[in-house]
């Protein structure tokens, strides 16, 4: 593999890893604090003024549920937070090993794929969630 792509390989996973910082420290600062994480939490505009989903409608709560512990919770409410999870954590313990190894193992490699699938995620639940609201009456985030 050429230096180059190493080298970008290293500063994508040391972004990971900043990433990953900012996020306990948020938890942190919401344990330790009068804080709530729950104040990041807002109302969508496409939702109250249209009364339909919009394609992150879910995102919010599926993080907090996360959060909490509930994967289940998380998958029902937007299964695009599980999966990115899921995806941060695979790349980061590849990238962990990588360096660990001094290169014998490579780097998880960026694959379009990953971004396929997360768009296929989003647009199917998008439908799924408006298609009960409007056929079935089914509100799924009330």
């Amino acid at each position: 593999m050429p230096k180059e792509n190493q080298k970008l390989e290293y500063t994508v996973w040391k972004i990971g890893v900043l990433l990953g910082i900012v996020c306990v420290s948020i938890l942190l600062l919401a344990y330790f604090t009068p804080f709530s994480i729950k104040m990041l939490q807002y109302d969508c505009w496409i939702h109250k003024k249209t009364g339909l989903y919009c394609p992150g409608c879910g995102g919010t709560r599926a993080f907090l549920a996360i959060l909490h512990g509930h994967i289940l919770i998380s998958f029902f409410c937007h299964p695009l937070v599980p999966y990115m999870g899921i995806i941060y954590v695979v790349y980061m313990i590849r990238g962990a090993i990588a360096l660990l190894s001094k290169g014998k193992y490579p780097f998880m490699k960026y694959r379009m794929g990953y971004i396929y699938v997360g768009i296929a995620i989003t647009l199917v639940q998008f439908v799924i969630k408006n298609v009960a609201l409007l056929v079935f009456h089914f509100a799924w985030l009330a």
